[in-house]
């Protein structure tokens, strides 16, 4: 991977913000108020982030944990923003445990895994706000517990939770976490992941985000999962 390349790219394209989390990554830059300026701005009144991150419309759960994510990912967890977000996810989840989308965001026509009222948006939803409330330190909270239970419920023998790929890598991230990488539940997630490695080819994004949650569930960098995953990565740079 050529490394200065990346830096040149994201510096002469990316946003304020997108420049900023190059540096902090780097352990070039550390100053809050740079993102905490651009996340107060964006987040609604409930707590809630809009959809696509377009100011003025309606939360969307999708929005909101992507900012959640970045939010951790920037070390903003004691924020006011981290707070009202986090407060904001609580409130809003079933009673099964799940998190699905609001309802509302139809007007808006959104891509087919984020559409509300769809069970394999759901899974997908509740994996990902569980592994981040987890790395807030909310993995004994009765909330997570209720998420994870859902979870199972909806991963069938295999190891194969219900829906889109990404929600057992995702779902690798929060078992993890909360009962060890050598736990059943995730070396048969993992397998899964490992047969079905090809399908992850649509794009960067997805092999970063199953290294990301193959990273917090403590998965080795010898472990051949994650090995292919960085190697597809690293081959799927641009050099022009």
């Amino acid at each position: 991977m050529n490394v200065p390349k990346a830096v040149r790219f994201v510096k002469a394209n990316g946003t304020i913000l997108e420049r900023y989390r190059l540096n902090f990554l780097l352990g070039m830059e550390r100053n809050d108020e740079i993102p905490l300026l651009y996340l107060r701005n964006l987040q609604n009144k409930d707590g809630g982030f809009p959809y696509n991150d377009e100011k003025g419309k309606l939360s969307c759960v999708n929005a909101t944990s992507s900012n959640l994510n970045t939010m951790i990912e920037l070390g903003l967890n004691e924020s006011e923003v981290c707070r009202k977000t986090v407060e904001y996810l609580l409130k809003i989840q079933g009673k099964d445990g799940n998190w699905g989308e609001n309802e509302a965001i139809k007007q808006y026509n959104p891509p087919f895994w984020d559409m509300p009222n769809d069970l394999k948006t759901v899974i997908w939803l509740t994996a990902n706000i569980a592994n981040l409330l987890i790395q807030l330190g909310y993995g004994n909270s009765p909330e997570v517990r209720r998420a994870a239970r859902f979870l199972l419920k909806n991963c069938n023998s295999e190891g194969r939770f219900a829906g889109f790929l990404h929600s057992t890598w995702i779902s690798i991230g929060v078992f993890g976490q909360l009962e060890g990488s050598s736990s059943d539940i995730v070396k048969r997630a993992l397998k899964v992941i490992e047969q079905n490695i090809e399908r992850l080819k649509d794009g960067a994004g997805d092999f970063a985000w199953c290294i990301e949650c193959l990273y917090v569930a403590r998965i080795p960098k010898e472990n051949p999962t994650v090995k292919r995953c960085i190697e597809e990565l690293v081959n799927s740079q641009l050099w022009c």
